[in-house]
């Protein structure tokens, strides 16, 4: 490329040159040449030289500043400890960047006051679409203006009753009715399911109001399971998803009787849970408890006996659901909603009672 701004074959130089030559990503580079957005002074003169290097006209810029635009989306996720949310996030940020949007990610702890405020400063910020982990499964006054979204929506991983936006998850139902499907194949006669939700005061046998729909699709397709045959119906218990709670949950649920001989974690927490009850019980995984976990989380390779799993794809479901927030941003119509399918991959923790 010369310093007149072409390259070389005579094309124009663009806003990914300039980006490339101030050693910045697009999206900064093109805060720094807008003049809006986070952009430190030593960085904006470094992009205001490399653009007047190369003779770039930042008409790029100027026409997303008129129409508003700054390049960003602003996502809200539940937990981003929590190794699903932290893997979908990472999708989204290497995803947009590539496109040139920045990413700037809040966290609500699953609580609905703190994800109004994340919302709030999210458009205070002038984010050009948005995508939400919905902490309630009814409330969505705060995504909306005078009846319209606020701004371009998808909802991640959960779908909020009664309201109309675009959604990117997963088929939880069919992943968790496999998974008991695998259990009674094996003769599990007394299948447990621990259940994890933030709706749960303590540990608790019924289901807690405010359930999120991915909770409710895992429960219903394990019941769904257990339709037209003659098992018992499983024990349920609902916690909330922290080590110390789910452990607290699979020791009531081991001290059933007939105790559990199969146990179905609705998130690798509650999986742990388990792991740290059957320690603490003198019970062995796949001989005395079987477990299947939602989510391959890569300590259940490694374990001994390495942990069954239903695998969602994650860094998918991100890339899928930023890539239609970025359509619609660009006006390039409404996408339609996303659903990934599961994967129930059986390793070396679920016994097979008809063969003992």
């Amino acid at each position: 490329m010369n310093k007149n701004g072409k390259t070389g074959g005579e094309r124009p130089a663009r806003l990914i040159d300039v980006a490339r030559l101030a050693d910045v990503s697009r999206a900064t580079a093109a805060r720094a040449l807008g003049g809006y957005g986070l952009v430190n002074e030593e960085t904006r003169a470094r992009v205001a030289a490399a653009a007047r290097e190369l003779n770039y006209s930042a008409n790029v810029v100027a026409r997303a500043m008129r129409a508003g635009s700054t390049l960003t989306i602003g996502v809200v996720v539940a937990d981003i400890s929590n190794s699903f949310f932290s893997y979908a996030t990472r999708a989204i940020i290497d995803t947009a960047a590539h496109a040139g949007y920045q990413t700037l990610v809040l966290n609500t702890d699953d609580d609905l006051n703190k994800e109004v405020d994340a919302v709030r400063v999210l458009l205070e910020k002038r984010v050009d679409g948005l995508i939400v982990v919905p902490s309630s499964p009814t409330k969505y006054d705060h995504l909306v203006l005078d009846s319209d979204l606020a701004k371009p929506l998808v909802l991640l991983d959960r779908r909020v009753k009664n309201f109309d936006a675009v959604t990117a998850c997963t088929d939880d139902r069919s992943g968790a009715n496999a998974a008991v499907e695998l259990f009674l194949e094996r003769g599990h006669k007394h299948i447990g399911l621990l259940v994890a939700t933030a709706a749960a005061h303590g540990t608790e046998a019924t289901q807690p109001n405010g359930v999120v729909s991915t909770v409710l699709d895992r429960v219903s397709g394990a019941l769904d399971a257990f339709a037209g045959n003659e098992n018992p119906a499983p024990i349920i218990r609902y916690s909330r998803s922290e080590l110390g709670a789910s452990r607290e949950a699979a020791l009531e649920l081991l001290a059933q009787r007939p105790r559990p001989t199969a146990i179905l974690a609705t998130n690798e927490e509650m999986a742990l849970g388990v792991l740290a009850a059957c320690g603490e019980l003198g019970l062995s995984i796949g001989s005395d408890v079987s477990l299947i976990s939602f989510d391959d989380s890569p300590w259940a390779k490694v374990i001994a006996p390495a942990v069954s799993v239903i695998r969602r794809p994650v860094y998918e479901l991100g890339y899928a659901a930023v890539t239609a927030l970025i359509r619609e941003i660009k006006g390039e119509g409404r996408p339609a909603s996303i659903e990934l399918p599961t994967q129930l991959i059986d390793r070396y923790s679920v016994a097979n009672l008809l063969k003992q």
